[in-house]
């Protein structure tokens, strides 16, 4: 051992190694948006599988996500999310009267209009 390193092999192990600005951030941003986006335009895949370093290698991700969930869902007998995502709203049909007055939260001088209506406006027996 000489303590000598050659410039050439140097270089070519420098060459091996990705430098860290080699990698584009915004590339790695965009391609997180688009899985977003195709997360979203997919519900019914699994979305741990849906992942690539490149768009083609993400796009090719999501037959494979979508099978995965397809088993998933048969052995489970679950049903869709995009089915499931609907609620049925149940409606009353009517034939409620006014609700009732909270006597605590009405002012003294309204209890006694009230009253006083109330009152006059009953037929004698």
């Amino acid at each position: 051992m000489t303590g000598f390193i050659d410039p050439l092999e140097m270089n070519s192990a420098e060459a091996e190694e990705p430098a860290e600005s080699d990698v584009d951030p915004a590339g790695q941003d965009t391609l997180d948006r688009v899985r977003e986006l195709v997360l979203r335009a997919h519900p019914e895949v699994a979305p741990e599988l849906v992942r690539g370093e490149s768009l083609s290698e993400l796009l090719a991700s999501v037959e494979p996500a979508q099978q995965a969930y397809a088993d998933l869902a048969a052995r489970l007998h679950v049903d869709s999310p995009v089915t499931a995502a609907q609620p049925t709203i149940q409606a009353p049909a009517g034939g409620f009267g006014p609700a009732p007055m909270d006597l605590d939260r009405i002012p003294t001088a309204e209890k006694l209009r009230r009253g006083i209506r109330d009152r006059t406006s009953q037929p004698l027996r």
